[in-house]
């Protein structure tokens, strides 16, 4: 074997590891599914089995369809969504900024609802410690 082919063997054992393959069949998978949901589903059954066994095939979609799905969430809560806030912090311990008393109007900058701590401009993070200075001047314009 030359270094060429170890390094492509090398590279094929990396990949098969991971997800990615999996997602890219399933990519591909999702177009035919898009294709087949235009077709009659009479003509997908009968292209699959023959006449005395057409009658399994929507069940045969549905259950593996679930199947399908559950797994999809599996691996998706094991990359959780960098781009939404994460669950606030209960007490003022994990959080000090429950103690301010501009909580309870809405942020202007950052439009968090009376009672909900600020988040970044962008709403991916929250503001633990403090809130935005738009907030408490908000409030004392209101006193």
């Amino acid at each position: 074997m030359n270094t060429a082919q170890t390094q492509h063997r090398e590279h094929s054992t990396l990949s098969a590891r991971i997800e990615a393959p999996a997602i890219t069949a399933m990519v591909a998978a999702a177009r035919h599914l898009e294709e087949a949901l235009a077709a009659d589903p009479r003509d997908t059954a009968a292209f699959y089995t023959g006449a005395d066994l057409q009658h399994l095939v929507p069940e045969w979609i549905r259950g593996n369809a679930d199947r399908i799905r559950q797994t999809l969430d599996q691996l998706v809560t094991q990359y959780p969504d960098e781009t939404t806030p994460q669950d606030s912090p209960d007490t003022p311990d994990q959080a000090p900024a429950l103690t301010n008393p501009a909580l309870a109007i809405a942020c202007p900058a950052c439009n968090s609802q009376p009672g909900a701590l600020c988040t970044s401009h962008s709403g991916t993070r929250t503001r633990l410690h403090d809130v935005h200075r738009a907030r408490t001047a908000a409030l004392a314009a209101t006193s």
